[in-house]
């Protein structure tokens, strides 16, 4: 023990909070950086897509890229993108099968270009828009490259002074209204609009889909191409010179749903088609489930994932970098309140938590690898700690208590889009061995569970595939164990469980790196094992097997 006789910890102390946006004391401080940085900052490295499940730091990352950069951030929220799902001609094609794509590049290009020309050039009046128009007509050389692009330039450069949400609404009124042309006079829908679409005889969808592709190919993604060039060679061609543009929070409710994997997917393809300038970089965070969602909602027949792999920055926490981190908020919490020497966090945490466990490692098994786990757990540890100077045993399991609870609970909040019956199904896992074969799961239990959620959720909107097989199984459709198989799979997939296969390997944990395991290789001799995490909601022994090897 050093110095920490010296301090007692106050009610509702605190190391931060678990939201990056409303952690901007202890992130300036305390920021740890694990190797992701450096890749982010080197415009020459095409890592452009932070990758990691909620809480993994990826707005840390964001945030830390733009204090130490020229970097624009652009929040989805401000976009105004909701223009576009209310607009009922827009959903009119897009229901007629209409492809969209090319006018959401439009889109995403057009606001890079006009955000990065603004603060390179400091345009933020429509006099010095002008000033600029006047300056770039005297590049009007005899390359029809830059010709082309200059033009394109002109033609919406008036704008730029304009806020990204009005620039957006005026490129898709002017889509809407050549769309609209289109097909007047030609289908018999007087309105188009929500459900029109479905109205259309088979002949008017085949003439609605041809005339919709053809505006939508006409989009003049040439002179933006030309565009991307002209800024490469004569606008960005400084290399002491980098800007960035850091785009967060898209796993927010920005824009409707049915729009929303559409408008990622395009954000994804122009961040690569802007690999071509040298000195700009667009890196965009993303939570892992979220990606593959959108490219399970948006695969086409030509779909290749690979092409973009090399976009990726999948977010990776050792122990070592979790409590380095844990270390420096602890210190920082210490010298902010208490005292001006330092106290760290190996200085409070018991030495011995269970028999074979110190205190690092019990805290650390509890988490997923990440840090607002982490964080999360330790603040509601010390919330049991008001008036002491340490940690005792006792402190840590009152505050592991609430702790296990809140983290099946934000589980559920993480993963509810593909899931919602998650946290339901868990209570299959109440009291049973920390780990366990898969067949020592009764039939009864299961049986009886399926019936009585299949009650519950009757009548609900979103049937999840755990609901579906449910229902299968009180109706006889499909045995018990099919569900149990299917069930077992999305724990893996969400964390609640490691699996392994085969007796002779180890146990897999889908939070230490991409998932590997299928639904397909999963039987019933399946070995299971609970996440610690979740030891104390599930009222779960430590150290208890059942059938286990």
């Amino acid at each position: 023990m050093q110095s920490s006789e010296k301090f007692t910890f106050r009610k509702h102390a605190s190391i931060g909070a678990a939201a990056a946006e409303e952690d901007a004391k202890f992130l300036a401080d305390c920021f740890v950086d694990n190797g992701d940085l450096e890749p982010l900052v080197d415009c020459a490295d095409r890592r452009r897509l932070i990758l990691g499940r909620t809480g993994a730091g990826k707005s840390a990352l964001i945030k830390k890229l733009a204090d130490e950069t020229n970097a624009i951030i652009i929040n989805p929220e401000t976009l105004s993108f909701n223009y576009l799902t209310n607009s009922t001609i827009l959903q009119f094609f897009l229901e007629a099968g209409v492809k969209l794509d090319l006018f959401f590049k439009l889109l995403w290009r057009h606001v890079f270009t006009v955000e990065l020309l603004r603060r390179r050039y400091d345009l933020r009046t429509k006099t010095e828009a002008k000033s600029f128009l006047d300056r770039i007509k005297s590049l009007l050389l005899h390359d029809p490259h830059k010709e082309r692009a200059i033009k394109y330039l002109l033609k919406w450069g008036d704008q730029f002074w304009e806020d990204t949400e009005y620039r957006i609404k005026e490129i898709t009124r002017k889509m809407e209204d050549e769309l609209t042309a289109s097909v007047h006079g030609k289908i018999s829908i007087v309105e188009l609009g929500v459900g029109s679409a479905s109205k259309l005889s088979a002949e008017e969808k085949v003439e609605v889909v041809q005339r919709g592709k053809s505006v939508i190919n006409s989009i003049q993604m040439r002179e933006l191409t030309d565009v991307l060039i002209f800024l490469n060679e004569d606008v960005f061609s400084d290399e002491k010179q980098k800007f960035y543009i850091c785009i967060d929070r898209l796993d927010e409710n920005w824009v409707d749903e049915g729009f929303r994997y559409l408008l990622i997917r395009s954000l994804i393809e122009t961040i690569r088609d802007f690999l071509q300038v040298r000195n700009i970089k667009i890196v965009a965070a993303l939570r892992t489930d979220l990606i593959e969602r959108v490219f399970r909602f948006t695969r086409d027949s030509g779909f290749q994932e690979e092409k973009y792999r090399s976009l990726y920055l999948p977010l990776r926490w050792t122990k070592d970098q979790l409590l380095e981190m844990l270390d420096k908020r602890v210190n920082s919490l210490v010298r902010q309140t208490y005292t001006k020497k330092p106290v760290g966090f190996f200085d409070i945490v018991p030495k011995k938590i269970e028999t074979n466990q110190d205190g690092a490692d019990y805290l650390i098994a509890r988490t997923l690898m990440r840090p607002r786990d982490l964080i999360e757990f330790f603040n509601n540890i010390v919330e049991h700690a008001a008036g002491k100077a340490v940690l005792t045993r006792e402190i840590v399991f009152q505050g592991e208590g609430v702790y296990s609870k809140n983290r099946l609970r934000s589980l559920q909040d993480e993963w509810i889009s593909d899931f919602p019956s998650l946290i339901e199904c868990s209570a299959l896992l109440k009291k049973r061995p920390c780990s366990f074969r898969l067949s020592s799961i009764p039939r009864d239990q299961v049986e009886e569970f399926c019936l009585s959620h299949s009650i519950r959720s009757q009548g609900q909107d979103k049937q999840d595939l755990l609901s579906t097989q449910a229902r299968a199984v009180v109706d006889k459709v499909i045995p018990w164990e099919v569900f149990v198989r299917s069930m077992v799979h999305i724990f893996y997939i969400t964390g609640l469980l490691g699996l392994k296969t085969e007796a002779f390997e180890s146990y897999q944990w889908s939070h230490e790196g991409p998932s590997t395991i299928v639904a397909d290789t999963i039987g019933m001799e399946t070995s299971a094992m609970i996440h610690p995490m979740f030891y104390r909601v599930l009222g779960i022994r430590p150290g208890t097997k059942d059938g286990c090897d």
